[in-house]
């Protein structure tokens, strides 16, 4: 985790420090993956890098092992909410158009809502 400027940064210090309460899907020296404390979605799971990564666009050829993390993260988060609900989602942001989030860290959504098929 880094200290900086990066919401998403912020809100895994606060997920460490205790003062925000997490529900732990996957964790590892790499990434994290928790029910969110925001959700928008009738189930939703956040993936997060714990390092700041500001994009899909910024992995480079030495963070393989980052992403194949990143991807069983995805894969604990998507049998979590299989199990609860039979279907999911996964969405994944590029962080390069403004337009589709403000958040300019690496993460994916794992989500399940029954008013979006």
């Amino acid at each position: 985790m880094e200290t900086n400027d990066c919401a998403m940064c912020k809100m895994l210090d606060r997920y460490y420090s205790g003062e925000e309460e997490r529900r732990v899907v996957y964790e590892s020296e790499h990434c994290f993956a928790a029910y969110s404390t925001k959700p928008f979605a009738e189930v939703h799971i956040l993936v997060v890098t714990k390092r700041h990564i500001p994009s899909l666009f910024d992995f480079t050829e030495d963070d393989g092992v980052i992403v194949m993390d990143v991807m069983r993260a995805v894969r604990k988060a998507m049998d979590e909410v299989y199990a609860l609900k039979g279907g999911c989602k996964v969405e994944m942001y590029t962080g390069r158009f403004p337009t589709f989030t403000a958040l300019k860290h690496f993460h994916c959504h794992v989500i399940y809502d029954s008013k979006v098929d």
